[in-house]
């Protein structure tokens, strides 16, 4: 998995936009303001909390704009799908492209983890963390913030 300090591997990557479908590059998107970038495995109750809590922080209170991108690896039609469903406040996008692998989130059985990083402006990792805890609960964003806010 990368550490902070790494060099955030850039991405072009389809991914929901309103009621559409958009383009979305990592490297574009920093340039106007750091990222959160969050990778869930699969369509499950662990993954939605996940997505939930990223929807529902108050990004503005740690950072005056940030990009929140959520990463599936699942086609554009499943993020659709799932995006609607949980009327998610910014993109969700289907990793195609092994993005997962270059952010080291893959695991030896081809599932990828529950993990999120901040990157900056620069395009370099200044954050990261793994939610392993498949209880349902929400996850512990509390590193992501202080990385956000250390900026």
């Amino acid at each position: 998995m990368l550490d902070p300090g790494d060099p955030a591997p850039d991405f072009d990557l389809q991914g929901t936009a309103d009621d559409g479908v958009g383009a979305y590059r990592l490297s574009a998107a920093t340039t106007r303001a750091p990222a959160v970038v969050a990778f869930v495995p699969e369509d499950d109750p662990d993954s939605r909390s996940l997505l939930d809590s990223l929807a529902i922080t108050d990004w503005a209170s740690v950072s005056d704009a940030v990009a929140v991108f959520g990463v599936l690896p699942a086609d554009i039609d499943d993020c659709r799908s799932l995006a609607g469903a949980l009327s998610l406040p910014y993109p969700l996008l289907a990793d195609t492209h092994g993005v997962a692998n270059q952010f080291g989130v893959r695991k030896q059985d081809g599932s990828v983890q529950r993990a999120a990083f901040v990157v900056d402006q620069r395009c370099r990792v200044r954050a990261a963390a793994v939610f392993d805890d498949p209880d349902g609960s929400a996850p512990d964003l509390d590193p992501i913030l202080r990385g956000l806010a250390d900026l």
